[in-house]
């Protein structure tokens, strides 16, 4: 199985359920650090040279969260020899607990990014988009896939 990565001591929990545990890990966390996207643009003014230019605001940010899910443990780490079922169980686990829609509110989950030497962790509400799966080791022992996140508000503040 490839290392699961300590991704520079930075972890993330989505509605309290942590993105890093010895049944699944976010590889790319670092990307969740970029700032938000701005709109806006500028007004052209016809028949002159230049434009107008206007404010730009942070809009909404969307990112693909590459994961290993693990089929040889569970999220507290227990070992299980039967890969397969608890590969499909950690991923069933994901889907209900993380990908599927929240039944209430504006449909956003809580989510918190923690980085080392940070005194705060940073919060965002954000949309999980769903979660696509990828390559599958011949033994089951891993599985690649990517989560899919938007933030409304652009980053984590």
């Amino acid at each position: 199985m490839p290392k699961l990565t300590d991704n520079g001591k930075m972890t993330l929990t989505i509605d309290g359920i942590s993105m890093s545990t010895p049944a699944w890990k976010i590889l790319n966390l670092h990307v969740l650090k970029q700032p938000a996207p701005q709109r806006g643009s500028d007004r052209l003014i016809p028949g002159s040279s230049g434009v107008i230019p206007y404010r730009r605001r942070n809009t909404v940010a969307v990112h693909s969260l590459q994961m290993l899910i693990s089929g040889t443990h569970d999220r507290t780490g227990t070992n299980n020899d039967d890969r397969v079922q608890q590969l499909l169980t950690n991923v069933d686990y994901l889907n209900y607990q993380v990908v599927y829609p929240p039944g209430t509110g504006d449909g956003t989950r809580a989510a918190v990014l923690t980085t080392s030497g940070q005194l705060v962790p940073l919060t965002a509400d954000i949309h999980v988009l769903g979660m696509e799966f990828g390559e599958v080791s011949l033994d089951s022992t891993w599985m690649k896939a990517v989560l899919e996140i938007s933030i409304p508000a652009g980053e984590f503040t």
